[in-house]
């Protein structure tokens, strides 16, 4: 009765850790010990009932086994770990090369030696992965040399794999750690006997590989056949760079992603580098910190940083001297931390190094519009065509594997978990530069680069200038242009960049280059603030060469808040709008009006798919059935009249049948002496006149009635809702049970800045919603608890709510866990008492209610909380 042994004995541990009442760490909160507790009484219950019939029947015998297994791993891991914060954190003997490497690693530990001791009695791969630096490696190591892990496995092996693998070496790295290899049989045994001598050195054992840095399938193919899999819970641990090694050799199983370090953990990583166990000046602690910081949670960083400072005199002056210079000495030869993340780099294809290489041009941009990103990947040339797909998806595809490399790190996520903005950490940025200078990929315009510039001139295709250094030459080969500031305007006037295809400029002085613009034949990406006075030249562009070189061309109107700078209308004419090639058009803070087509315009094929920023009089049935394309839709209302006038700019969209993405915002100086009123600023119409492939709808300061959502619930296949800064007016929003139609495919719900209080709807309304997020809702009482039988619901963030709100979101969270769905989540920033709002009148017209609403009044924080970036 082994398994009843293991079950018992289990269960006193359980006790004796209930007992204890010690919160040794996430892996063991009480409800947790409670529920381990349960199942394994269930099961010694079970085992007490049903003796006879193990000992007579094979099938029951191996589930006896079974039970055995689990109980020993799950005590194992319990007992290994009280160890751990027992007694190897109260040891002083750790060598400080060995201590400083494990900060920030407790958690990464702990949850690989679960991975490796509890779970399936299969062989399962660990997969563990991050870019270079990070700490893969460390923690493989850690675990490797665990006490628990030396006596929970028989057999224990390391093999470093590399970029350029060589197989037999692998094999041979196996054969050494286990003892099973003489000089003889390495210098004449093949690379097959090898791997048969691997096999049958494992057969029968239970045994833990490490394979340490594997840079392709290729060479996980070429040795998983030697690892045999005898269902006694042998583990391979394999840590790489990139996911797709790691999603083939783990065959389903979730990877281990490595995290940067807090800045509270450099700082600890860094001191303990620099000072060992020993004291440290008090003084150097705020200095300390801030070069923690600038090392950006990378432990290469941090530990290069920390042995240049371990060899300087440990004065402030000597300090602040290396802190203003953090990024430079981290990417100096002599730290040979770009060598190491070059590795990644250079095994990059070839289509992947020209995208990774043109994210250089965002040189002083901390996250990167994805949007914006893939657009010059486009008209660069740089995406390749698949067939069946659209070169945006093909770019996406590229980012994404950029990422799956471990070279470029998700910022934020849209609403339907596509990559939105990304960024590299300042090391990758700065072996990112140096190889694009090396290549002569992109030239970076500095003061003293003149005699360069001109030694190189034939070889310069992308110039990008931040600093205001000018240029005084004539460059005649240059593609791409990226500049700051307003010299350029003299020297496009001379056509000194006539061959270009992508221009960005973020200067207003328009008035000088307006003309050049029409020289620029080859133009396929133009960024600009304004296009006032741009509207002949983009209009001769289409004649040129007997086409339109815009080819499928961006037209980019930049955001830019200058001191007394009101929004403004401008005018879109048809020339533009018609040109055959042209297929985005993007502003935000800009109304465009589109006048009415003059009977001169030539029709023609219009393959426009972006639109943004368009005025209301311009949503008519003239331009819409002009423009059949449209995916991506924005319509700002932007009246400084004194007269309430409502809109009915969607009227008309039903003539856009392939539109998937609308939003409608109201200005914010529209019609400031009437901000309360309780009529809307726009007219819902039938949801028929809506396009029938709308997913995404985004609606602010619109101040609609909530039985306007009668309307949009009917929408087939919305599958975004972003309700922001009062985009629906009232207290109270009922949805009954007896209504027929709920948001059926709704996936992603935001309230953002909403009076709402009262909120009443069942899980039939939102069927198919994964992600909510409240925002800033101070009024708003609890989230529906039948929300619980929403079986997709997978995350709910609160920012600014009260606390009984939060309080739902545990209930229904609760709930959920009972009904066996684990995975909700919760995230919470900034929640409020319930005290800080009394309930006081807000202005706004009495609802029908069956029960008295206490008056409200309405709440301006002057602090906007801002939710994290996840």
């Amino acid at each position: 009765m082994a398994a009843y042994a293991a079950v018992t004995s289990l269960l006193q541990t359980l006790d004796n850790l209930s007992q204890t009442h010690t919160s040794h760490s996430l892996l063991y909160k009480k409800e947790q010990t409670e529920v381990l507790s349960d199942k394994y009484t269930f099961l010694k219950t079970f085992l007490e009932d049903f003796t006879n019939i193990f000992h007579e029947d094979v099938k029951m015998k191996h589930l006896e086994r079974m039970i055995q297994e689990a109980a020993n791993g799950v005590e194992d891991t319990i007992d290994s770990h009280d160890y751990d914060s027992h007694v190897l954190v109260q040891s002083n003997q750790i060598p400080m090369d060995q201590k400083d490497v494990i900060i920030g690693l407790d958690e990464d530990l702990l949850k690989i030696k679960d991975r490796l001791i509890v779970q399936s009695s299969k062989l399962e791969v660990v997969p563990i992965i991050g870019m270079g630096g990070i700490g893969k490696t460390t923690l493989a190591r850690r675990v490797y040399d665990d006490s628990l892990i030396a006596y929970h496995f028989y057999v224990r092996a390391w093999a470093n794999v590399s970029q350029e693998f060589d197989t037999r070496e692998i094999f041979l790295g196996i054969l050494h750690s286990i003892g099973k290899v003489k000089d003889e049989v390495e210098r004449n045994s093949t690379t097959e006997q090898l791997a048969e001598m691997v096999y049958r050195s494992l057969k029968g054992r239970k045994y833990l590989i490490v394979l340490d840095d594997m840079w392709s399938i290729e060479a996980w193919q070429h040795v998983r056949r030697s690892f045999p899999d005898d269902h006694n819970g042998s583990r391979i641990v394999l840590t790489t760079r990139l996911v797709d090694v790691a999603s083939c050799a783990c065959s389903g199983n979730s990877l281990h992603q490595m995290r940067f370090l807090s800045v509270e953990e450099s700082w600890t990583l860094l001191r303990d580098k620099v000072f060992g166990n020993g004291s440290y000046p008090p003084e150097l602690e705020k200095i300390g910190r801030y070069i923690g910081d600038q090392c950006q949670g990378l432990p290469l960083a941090v530990v290069a940083i920390g042995g240049l400072l371990s060899k300087m005199s440990k004065e402030t002056s000597s300090w602040e001297n290396v802190a203003e210079k953090v990024r430079s000495l981290m990417t100096s030869d002599t730290m040979d931390c770009l060598n190491i993340l070059s590795l990644s780099y250079n095994h990059l294809p070839q289509y992947l190094k020209t995208c990774f290489l043109y994210m250089g041009v965002f040189a002083e941009t901390r996250e990167i519009p994805v949007w914006k990103l893939i657009k010059l990947w486009i008209a660069e040339g740089f995406v390749k065509k698949v067939q069946h797909e659209n070169l945006e998806d093909v770019a996406e595809e590229n980012l994404r594997e950029l990422v799956d490399r471990s070279l470029v790190l998700v910022g934020k996520h849209t609403s339907l978990g596509k990559i939105k903005t990304c960024k590299m950490h300042d090391l990758v940025l700065d072996m990112c530069w140096r190889e694009a200078q090396y290549e002569n990929f992109i030239h970076y315009k500095t003061r003293y680069d003149h005699g360069d510039l001109l030694e190189n001139i034939n070889c310069v295709r992308r110039i990008v200038e931040f600093n205001n250094y000018g240029i005084s030459i004539f460059i005649p080969l240059a593609r791409s242009a990226f500049f700051k500031y307003d010299y350029l305007c003299h020297f496009l006037s001379q056509s000194r960049f006539r061959l270009l295809r992508i221009l960005d400029v973020c200067f207003t002085s328009l008035s000088f280059w307006c003309k050049s613009i029409s020289e620029l034949v080859h133009l396929r990406y133009l960024a600009c603030p304004s296009f006032d006075g741009l509207v002949q030249s983009l209009c001769k562009l289409r004649n040129i060469r007997g086409g339109a070189t815009l080819a499928r061309g961006n037209l980019v109107i930049h955001d830019f808040n200058f001191s007394g700078f009101r929004m403004i209308t401008q005018s879109l004419p048809w020339e533009v709008v018609n040109m055959p090639q042209l297929r985005h058009i993007h502003t935000k803070k800009f109304s465009l009006f589109i006048p009415p087509p003059t009977s001169i315009i030539v029709e023609r094929e219009n393959h426009l798919q972006t639109l943004t920023g368009l005025m209301p009089s311009s949503c008519n049935d003239e331009v819409f059935l002009r423009i059949p394309n449209l995916k991506k839709l924005g319509i700002l209302i932007l009246d400084e009249s004194n007269t309430i006038q409502k809109c009915y700019c969607l009227d008309n969209l039903v003539h856009l049948t392939q539109l998937e993405k609308l939003k409608v915002e109201v200005s914010e100086s529209y019609n400031p002496n009437f901000r309360w009123v309780n009529e809307g600023w726009v007219d819902i119409p039938h949801c028929d006149n809506f396009p029938p492939n709308l997913k995404k709808l985004t609606l602010k300061r619109t101040k609609l009635r909530w039985e306007d959502m009668n309307i949009l619930r009917k929408l087939p296949n919305l599958e975004v809702l972003k309700l922001k800064d009062h985009a629906i007016h009232g207290l109270i929003w009922k949805l009954s049970n007896e209504d027929e139609d709920g948001f059926l495919k709704l996936k992603f719900f935001l309230l953002e800045r909403m009076s709402l209080r009262q909120w009443e709807a069942t899980s039939y309304h939102f069927p198919s919603l994964e992600h909510l997020v409240l925002t800033n809702c101070y009024l708003l009482e609890q989230i529906p608890f039948d929300f619980a039988e929403i079986q997709t619901l997978q995350l709910i963030e609160l920012h600014g709510c009260l606390r009984s709100v939060l309080v739902s979101a545990e209930q229904i969270q609760k709930e959920q866990q009972s009904l066996g769905n684990d995975d909700l989540i919760i995230r919470v920033n900034h929640i409020q008492s319930n005290d800080q709002f009394p309930r006081v009148d807000l202005g706004f017209a009495k609802e029908k209610s069956q029960q008295h609403t206490p008056p409200y009044r309405c709440l301006f924080l002057t602090k906007t909380w801002k939710s994290k970036e996840f």
